[in-house]
């Protein structure tokens, strides 16, 4: 019991004394929630660049709308797991990933209606403008994953820290 108590102190302290200590803070609980927050907007932004081209998609091809929205609905419950359980490497990863599928999936789409508009004939270079919020949700998820994974990379740095001291005490 005392060594339970023991490591519970260290793991609880040991963390922001080492990352402060390499000049690599872990992120704040403040912080993850910003880049959740922000990550959340960019989410709903995907939802609604997908809901303006969505029949244009379904007659690309009619699976495309579905798997983009299941793929938003994946991100949103990620979102609210972290919301409720807290971050950890692990979460922070797969809403990462899925930003980043995200991401893939707005510049797909946006590929497959500019496919769609030129065996119709209606793709001229001055009405791309459909391709408008697709690329700026694209971009958005892009970034947003971008800056969670500079924050997840600086929980792992803390916590192999730990991990370390941990392994040259013994």
């Amino acid at each position: 019991m005392l060594l339970r108590v023991l490591l519970v102190a260290v793991f609880s302290f040991l963390p922001c004394r080492l990352a402060l200590a390499q000049g690599t803070a872990t992120p704040s609980n403040d912080e993850v929630l910003e880049l959740v927050a922000k990550a959340e907007q960019k989410v709903a932004g995907f939802e609604s660049a997908i809901k303006s081209v969505r029949s244009d998609l379904d007659r690309a091809d009619p699976k495309l709308s579905k798997m983009y929205t299941d793929a938003a609905a994946a991100a949103r419950v990620i979102i609210v797991g972290i919301r409720k359980n807290g971050s950890s490497a692990y979460s922070l990863t797969s809403l990462v990933t899925t930003l980043d599928d995200l991401s893939l999936d707005a510049a797909t789409a946006s590929v497959q209606l500019l496919l769609l508009r030129i065996q119709s004939g209606q793709a001229t270079t001055n009405r791309l403008d459909f391709l408008v919020p697709l690329m700026t949700s694209k971009n958005e998820c892009n970034d947003i994953s971008e800056l969670l994974t500079h924050a997840t990379l600086r929980l792992i740095h803390t916590e192999e820290e730990v991990l370390q001291k941990l392994s040259e005490i013994k």
